[in-house]
């Protein structure tokens, strides 16, 4: 049952990125993975670590980011392709997951010199260090990339909202930008996968953890490093894997 679950899991965040364009609902999602909302959430978070909603709610803020940094589409227009109708939900969403507004984030992102009296921490909520952590993600030895989920906890374990997120498509370098000050926990889950007996694909789900980190207006935190290991999803249940998956990065990383 265990593994099926995980297979579904693995389709619905394919479906995920492939349409995370459209407007896609989590019922929608839940439906064409075979679940019910309720099921499909209960146990995506239990793999994943956060509700399906906020995963696809990161997808989409990764291609908004992309979007800011390298096009010339306005914000409306950035809203509409990530698979927001509503401009102002995109930008209280985004302002919520990154800490910044759109535009704010824009600015920041610009490689032109800011006009007179221009702040891009403007309307930033909270007060924030001025820094920005660095990571990488390395899969366990011989497993297959899979799409990696990194979060900012409060806590050694994924309860309740990261204060900063985001997705890779695959391990490697991550960038969490804006990140408040206090200290936080750095949590990565991923489902890999490997080539068994009779060349059977097997999907794993994988953790990894650092922390806790420091974040000030005079102390930028050290990049880290996740190093993603296997567990099984009826350990997942037990919340223990976060608490026992925090490791300091290597001297020098």
């Amino acid at each position: 049952m265990e593994s099926a679950i995980t297979r579904a899991v693995v389709h619905v965040i394919a479906n995920m990125h492939h349409n995370f364009r459209e407007d896609l609902t989590i019922d929608d999602i839940a439906q064409a993975a075979g679940f019910s909302r309720f099921h499909l959430t209960r146990e995506f978070t239990h793999l994943i670590g956060v509700s399906p909603r906020r995963f696809l709610r990161a997808i989409r803020f990764e291609e908004a980011k992309r979007l800011l940094s390298d096009s010339r589409l306005n914000i409306a227009e950035i809203s509409h392709t990530v698979g927001y109708s509503s401009v102002g939900t995109f930008s209280s969403c985004f302002k919520s997951c990154t800490g910044i507004t759109p535009s704010a984030y824009r600015l920041l992102r610009s490689t032109a010199p800011l006009a007179a009296g221009e702040d891009p921490h403007r309307d930033a909520g909270p007060p924030t260090a001025p820094t920005t952590l660095h990571g990488h993600v390395q899969a366990p030895a011989g497993d297959q990339s899979g799409v990696v989920f990194v979060g900012l906890f409060p806590a050694p374990f994924p309860q309740g909202h990261p204060v900063r997120c985001t997705v890779l498509p695959r391990p490697g370098a991550f960038v969490l930008d804006n990140v408040p000050t206090g200290k936080w926990y750095v949590l990565a889950r991923s489902v890999t996968q490997r080539t068994g007996e009779g060349r059977q694909v097997r999907h794993t789900p994988t953790v990894g953890g650092f922390g806790p980190i420091t974040a000030s207006a005079d102390h930028a935190p050290e990049p880290v490093v996740l190093r993603l290991y296997r567990v099984n999803l009826a350990t997942l249940r037990l919340c223990s894997t976060a608490q026992q998956g925090l490791h300091p990065a290597p001297a020098g990383s």
